[in-house]
């Protein structure tokens, strides 16, 4: 985390620098190994497969419960027998739910029989490097993600990926629906502790995963041995 003298001299010595004194991390910041998010909804419960014909029973069951008997009828004669769903956003638009209904049922929705579903990006926290290495988008999409999150306080993220609807067209919030999330499991700490005289401290990264109680370590080095790093 330190840059060497020769890491900072312009072009005096290797490797060529801009002597601007910041260490150039590239895209290790934006890039993890440990993502995964159990598929199951906010209470637990394992999500409600809209891609599997054989549960159209399960869902008018659940729009039913969620919303009014006539209404539930209205949503399911929305939905082809024979389409198939790549995305629970994909299935919002064929639904012709309104937003308000869809976010209400999204969390409860999934298109994938997996149990975890590996390297999704977390729309409410990724920042803008990592919004543009989704398929399909601008930049300006992405400005445009960013502001409509930004209007958000602080603890009143939205809890699903519905919210992006309201920001992008249909084919580029159907394109990104696959690869999204509203939830973040996996959280990576770097700690310095220093005694009181200031004479010894250590240093150590740790990823937790937060899916079970207690969060699971799920990668643990020392760092003391790479010097002081403040």
């Amino acid at each position: 985390g330190i840059l060497d003298p020769q890491e900072n001299d312009g072009d005096e010595s290797e490797p060529p620098d801009n002597a601007n004194g910041q260490l150039d991390r590239g895209f290790y910041d934006y890039v993890t190994v440990y993502s995964t998010e159990a598929n199951v909804d906010s209470s637990g419960n394992t999500r409600l497969n809209v891609g599997d014909s054989s549960a159209r029973s399960d869902l008018q069951t659940l729009l039913q419960e969620t919303f009014k008997e006539e209404r539930a009828l209205e949503i399911m004669g929305n939905l082809s027998t024979t389409a198939t769903y790549t995305s629970i956003l994909k299935f919002y638009y064929s639904s012709r739910m309104t937003f308000e209904e869809f976010s209400q049922v999204a969390d409860r929705l999934t298109t994938s029989t997996a149990t975890t579903l590996p390297g999704l990006v977390n729309v409410n926290t990724a920042p803008k490097e990592v919004l543009m290495c989704l398929p399909g988008l601008e930049e300006k999409d992405v400005d445009d993600l960013l502001a409509y999150r930004g209007a958000y306080a602080l603890g009143e993220e939205p809890n699903s990926i519905a919210w992006v609807t309201e920001v992008l067209e249909q084919t580029k919030a159907t394109g990104i629906g696959p690869y999204i999330t509203v939830h973040s499991n996996q959280y990576s700490a770097d700690v310095v502790a220093v005694s009181g005289s200031g004479r010894a401290y250590q240093r150590y990264k740790a990823v937790l995963d937060t899916q079970q109680t207690p969060p699971r370590v799920a990668y643990w080095r020392a760092l003391t041995h790479f010097g002081w790093p403040l």
